[in-house]
């Protein structure tokens, strides 16, 4: 068996750094879930030059593997893919509803100012964008599809931004109904960017650079999803953008004069710690391993779909740019997936007026 050469270019190397990201952070959640709490600490903080050269021997691994097994691989990614574009449609709505409540309870007028301002920006941007797009994608007389889609994306963000700045639902506001059309919208331009239709994409024909700020726009949400869900599971007594009581007390010392007491108390401090860590409790270790298998497996599913972006969710052989990012597969892909965070969102809006007695706090 012999490493692989010219077959292994362009989409099949993806699929096999991939797939050892896969692997990688799978075997993680695995050996995590095995092993005592001692060990699945060592496994998840430390032991990283270990790691490091795993990880590289298992990349050099997956180019002595045929193409038709990572073939495989990735219509699993394009199935697992859908499962993470929920997960992130869930942190993009959520992130919105944290953003704005953070800004509210600041209780200022130049925060309140900011939230108007920014939601007005988004707002603007939007309608700008999609009167563009129905210039660039549904300016023919077979654009009937496309004329659909840019229309729901004004639309249904119209009825849902009205009723959240009503009484009716005293939990909506006008900040995360920007921001998800906003990243409805975005969808919904890469959607337009994907579809097969020469006569309505009229940038069907653009070169690999047209591309290149979208996958880079898209890994950039992926990893704020990823991130912001990782600081939740993994700091559960931190706050988004607040000063935790612990920083809040290492600032108040850093302002004395005395630097002996400093590096007394952070000694006491670090004493404490590793007392405290040596004498957690079992109900403790099992919520901090659950946390680390959280993260793990969430990092699974993400490298799954790393696969499915860096190829443009498309599996199958191409001869040219233009087939490689304008396909069926990838335009109802993203479509589905701007329908789906906008019904969550409405979701949101309707599910506490629903079911009062439940708490969706």
């Amino acid at each position: 068996m012999s490493a692989c050469s010219d077959a292994c270019k362009g989409d099949q190397a993806v699929y096999r750094i991939t797939l050892a990201l896969t692997l990688f952070f799978a075997a993680h959640a695995f050996l995590v879930t095995l092993v005592p709490y001692a060990f699945a600490k060592e496994i998840h903080t430390a032991c990283f030059g270990v790691k490091v050269l795993m990880f590289i021997g298992m990349v050099i691994g997956m180019f002595y593997m045929e193409n038709e097994s990572l073939n495989q691989f990735a219509e699993a990614c394009r199935v697992i893919s859908l499962i993470f574009l929920v997960f992130q449609s869930i942190v993009i709505i959520d992130y919105a509803y944290t953003l704005h409540f953070w800004m509210i309870d600041k209780e200022q007028t130049s925060w309140d100012i900011a939230n108007l301002s920014l939601s007005g920006l988004m707002i603007a941007s939007v309608i700008t964008v999609v009167g563009l797009m129905f210039h660039w994608f549904a300016d023919g007389s077979s654009c009937g599809l496309e004329k659909f889609v840019l229309s729901m994306t004004i639309i249904v963000p119209f009825f849902y931004t009205v009723a959240a700045c009503t009484d009716y639902i005293p939990h909506g506001a006008l900040f995360p109904s920007a921001c998800v059309t906003g990243y409805a919208t975005y969808i919904a331009y890469t959607a337009m960017l994907s579809s097969t239709n020469g006569e309505c994409n009229t940038l069907i024909d653009r070169s690999g650079g047209a591309s290149q700020w979208e996958l880079a726009i898209g890994i950039i949400i992926a990893v704020a999803s990823i991130t912001f869900t990782t600081w939740n599971i993994g700091s559960q007594s931190s706050k988004l953008f607040g000063a935790r009581g612990e920083d809040e007390k290492n600032d108040q010392i850093k302002m004395g004069d005395n630097y002996q007491d400093q590096d007394a108390d952070e000694k006491k401090d670090n004493d404490e710690e590793e007392e405290e860590e040596e004498n957690i409790s079992e109900e403790e270790q099992a919520a901090k391993k659950y946390d680390w298998i959280v993260f793990h497996i969430l990092m699974t599913v993400a490298s799954m779909y790393a696969c499915m972006l860096l190829t443009s969710w498309s599996t199958n052989e191409y001869s040219s740019t233009e087939e490689q990012f304008s396909s069926a597969e990838s335009f109802w892909v993203k479509v589905a997936s701007q329908w789906l965070v906008m019904i969550l969102y409405i979701w949101t809006l309707v599910a506490p007026i629903l079911f009062p007695d439940r708490d969706f706090t």
